[in-house]
């Protein structure tokens, strides 16, 4: 394996693997007798150090995730166990309760204590309407090839608004059932967790709510959003709202890795994300009307 780390990498067979959507590339070997996983991160930095960080915030919490084996000072890789378990997307056979995700996406927003750690970034009202944009670019233009939409624009930047007003919390910013492992003996590892941010305070819920890699069902979709809202000083517009933007950002996302690298594998989580949007337009603070075409016209073809 070529080395491009600014130190050499431990010694052993390290075996390439392939990260679907991740800009840091993966290998898989033995370090001091146990299963691991090498993480190169290149010239990002910023990106170990954030994971570096979240990784010990998250485990001060309690929560699990990859123990750290070795991250010497220096390089650009870094080593975690490799989990023996399979994602949660995966596991049908053994599910998890909507009790447990939704308990498991509170613990995570009740984390506090960043001091001292790199600067903390915010999903707030710039970043939100970036994500509509990078919607447009690459779901709307890219993968619908549909010519530009200035009154859609207006109206996604309206939603954007809309859900940068609730005061932010921390979030894990990408949860969901393919960075979520389970574990041989039931637990949960959380995974990808390095682009954590203060955030909508329903952001990772939303998401967990509209996962595109698990079956579609509204009914699910609406008793998940009525179990996180119970107790909470928190309107249910304002979770649906999260939901739908969190729908699009993902789409956005779906047709960048479709178009511009060429994975087929998120056609069907574009799929299942559509028949979200659908669910979730008539929550939108403007109206969506060219959206739902272009979204009934996307499962007409699919």
């Amino acid at each position: 394996m070529t080395e491009s780390s600014s130190l050499p990498y431990p010694p052993g067979a390290w075996t390439p693997i392939e990260a679907d959507a991740s800009a840091r590339t993966y290998s898989s070997g033995r370090f001091e007798g146990t299963g691991a996983l090498l993480a190169e991160f290149g010239d990002d930095l910023d990106g170990r150090e954030r994971f570096l960080f979240t990784t010990h915030l998250l485990e001060g919490a309690g929560l699990r995730v990859p123990r750290l084996l070795h991250a010497p000072e220096g390089a650009s890789w870094l080593l975690v166990e490799r989990i023996d378990g399979i994602p949660l997307s995966a596991a049908r056979g053994r599910p998890v309760s909507e009790g447990r995700l939704l308990r498991l996406a509170g613990a995570i927003q009740d984390i506090g204590g960043w001091e001292g750690g790199p600067v903390l970034f915010g999903l707030d009202g710039p970043r939100l309407r970036f994500e509509c944009t990078f919607f447009s670019a690459h779901f709307w233009a890219g993968y619908l090839n549909r010519p530009p939409d200035a009154e859609l624009d207006e109206a996604l930047r309206a939603l954007a608004a809309a859900v940068s007003l609730e005061p932010p919390l921390f979030c894990h910013r990408d949860l969901h059932s393919e960075n979520l492992l389970l574990e041989r003996d039931g637990g949960l590892v959380i995974i990808d967790h390095q682009d954590a941010l203060m955030g909508p305070p329903a952001y990772d819920a939303a998401s967990l709510a509209v996962d595109a890699y698990r079956p579609y069902s509204g009914r699910r979709y609406y008793d998940f959003a009525e179990a996180w809202l119970s107790g909470r000083s928190f309107g249910p517009e304002a979770f649906h709202r999260t939901a739908l933007q969190r729908a699009l950002k993902a789409l956005g996302t779906f047709g960048y890795q479709v178009i511009r690298r060429k994975k087929v594998r998120y056609l069907g989580a574009m799929e299942t994300t559509a028949r979200y949007v659908l669910l979730l337009l008539k929550h939108a603070p403007s109206p969506l009307g060219s959206l739902r075409e272009a979204m009934e016209s996307l499962l007409d073809t699919h």
